[in-house]
């Protein structure tokens, strides 16, 4: 019965946006950064060989926890490589519906197929140029290089500026080489450090408060190369493995931060003990087939403590329940509190409430998402409804309640859809859009048009709009107008693909004068 319901999940229809949030714990693209949006665009066009991928790669392309990497290379020492999905979600820490989201960035090359088949170090390379312009004579433009040699090195180069910030800043570059017995990996240049849950150090994406249930946990992956226009890290870093040990090290110029962390894995736990300029932290996390726990505790050597604590449980299949408590010293400007959510195939729900132990302001956060998705007469049919509402006692307008609208019909290479947002915070606001496209493997086509009303800042809404690969585009509805996009992408041939977008917002009916925008962007990939 469990393979039937395998295959039955792992056949059903899948999609970028739909594995992001999966994978990324969000209830919503927007809340993701753009650091979290290139990455994973990243490995979309240059998808990781779990078959081939050594520790400290798979942990690298943060797809895939601690357990879940131990997990894999187990399975791979004991019986070889996996040879389809199904049998990768059979795997112990690999869900279905995890599963159906990975196939958008990883694949499963066969390596052990042929008796003595070397490892494939194949070189592969990707220049991407892009530019963007407005009517009234601004313009910016970009370049990004990233190369591959097989899963054992990789290269990334970027240099852009913006409309919104002309002048450029100092270009983003990364080396990495993944070794395969005592050298996990050696960095060199921009990076990423992500250890425990953040209470020391954590850098690049992480989902800002308690909003979805995968946002209870955070998966410390170690190091990792980036590639992002605003990497915060720049220096030397380095992985050991020693069996079942993991010693990772690595000092950034920039902040002048050094990392120490000393991890140690065993079938269904981790623990690790990090260690920076700023304090010391021990982390452990166990998990079985329906709960699991985790937690960390922190001293700074200003005496401040921190600490967190979480577990999940799985009643059933398809439902899970989690819980969290933490509490952070005042450098660190967090919430405190505590946090309790519930999740199902198609509903959930998250409530949490803390206090700032700075200054002592306090919040109350509630979500509700109810999101089936199911199929009729050929039409894969996706409604949504998310009510969001937050309480700070001490601010001007304590309450702010969001009621968001979505449906979404797709049949073939055709897709129609339209949302709706009501806030209420300051004032009343809301924001309405539709869209329709197409798409197939070799080109794409969407035409989206709204209208809104949006009288205060404090009432914004961010609507997340499609663009190329490597661009994130989520602006802010603020003011009375109206907007219509023009997307388009064309892949020309297997090394040419090119992207266009063109968006007019104006304000007609603003309640004073506004200056409206219009802006074309275009974008080149050239793929070796």
């Amino acid at each position: 019965m469990k393979t039937l319901l395998l295959l039955l999940a792992l056949s059903g229809p899948g999609g970028f946006q739909q594995a992001l949030l999966t994978l990324t714990g969000a209830s919503c693209v927007e809340e993701l950064s753009e650091d979290e949006m290139q990455r994973y665009q990243s490995l979309a066009a240059h998808p990781v060989d779990l078959n081939a991928a050594g520790r400290s790669r798979l942990l690298a392309t943060g797809l895939l926890t601690p357990y879940q990497v131990a997990s894999l290379l187990d399975y791979r020492a004991r019986t070889g490589d996996i040879l389809s999905w199904t049998e990768l979600a059979l795997v112990d820490g690999f869900s279905a519906a995890f599963v159906e989201a990975l196939r958008e960035f990883a694949v499963l090359g066969v390596q052990d197929a042929v008796p003595g088949k070397r490892e494939d170090l194949r070189f592969r390379q990707t220049l991407t140029l892009r530019g963007a312009l407005r009517m009234d004579g601004q313009a910016a433009g970009g370049v990004k290089y990233e190369a591959a040699l097989g899963e054992r090195a990789a290269f990334y180069l970027s240099e852009r500026n913006t409309l919104s910030e002309p002048a450029f800043g100092l270009p983003t570059v990364s080396a990495a080489y993944y070794g395969r017995r005592a050298l996990g990996q050696l960095i060199v240049g921009h990076f990423n450090a992500r250890f425990g849950q953040g209470l020391l150090q954590w850098s690049g994406f992480q989902l800002s408060g308690f909003g979805s249930l995968g946002a209870f946990r955070k998966n410390g992956t170690g190091f990792s190369p980036s590639g992002a226009h605003d990497a915060l890290l720049f220096g030397v870093a380095t992985d050991w493995h020693f069996g079942r040990w993991a010693l990772s090290a690595g000092y950034s110029w920039t902040g002048n931060r050094a990392m120490l962390n000393l991890t140690r894995t065993w079938r269904s736990a981790t623990a690790g003990l990090t260690a920076t300029l700023e304090g010391v932290s021990l982390e452990a996390r166990t998990a079985r087939p329906d709960w699991s726990l985790w937690g960390e505790a922190a001293v700074r050597y200003n005496g401040e403590v921190s600490a967190l604590a979480g577990a999940y449980y799985l009643p059933a299949y398809g439902h899970r329940i989690g819980l969290v408590g933490r509490w952070y010293g005042h450098a660190d400007k967090r919430y405190s509190g505590a946090a309790a959510g519930y999740e199902g195939p198609s509903f959930a729900v998250t409530a949490d409430a803390g206090w700032r132990t700075d200054t002592g302001a306090a919040q109350y956060k509630a979500l509700l998402r109810w999101h089936p998705d199911f199929e009729r007469w050929g039409v894969r049919i996706q409604p949504e409804l998310r009510m969001l509402g937050r309480l700070r006692p001490s601010d001007g307008a304590p309450w702010r309640l969001e009621l968001r609208g979505t449906l979404a019909l797709e049949r073939g290479p055709w897709l129609v859809s339209a949302r709706y947002d009501a806030v209420h915070c300051r004032d009343f606001a809301w924001n309405w859009y539709a869209e329709g496209g197409w798409k197939t493997e070799k080109a794409a086509l969407y035409l989206r048009g709204g209208i809104f009303k949006v009288d205060v800042w404090d009432d914004r809404i961010y609507v997340y709009e499609r663009d190329a690969p490597g661009s994130f585009t989520v602006p802010a509805r603020y003011g009375r107008g109206w907007n219509a996009s023009l997307y388009g992408a064309w892949h020309l041939s297997r090394h040419h693909s090119l992207w266009l977008r063109l968006e007019t917002v104006q304000y007609p009916w603003n309640l004073t004068a506004k200056e409206s925008r219009t802006e074309v962007r275009l974008q080149y990939r050239y793929r070796m």
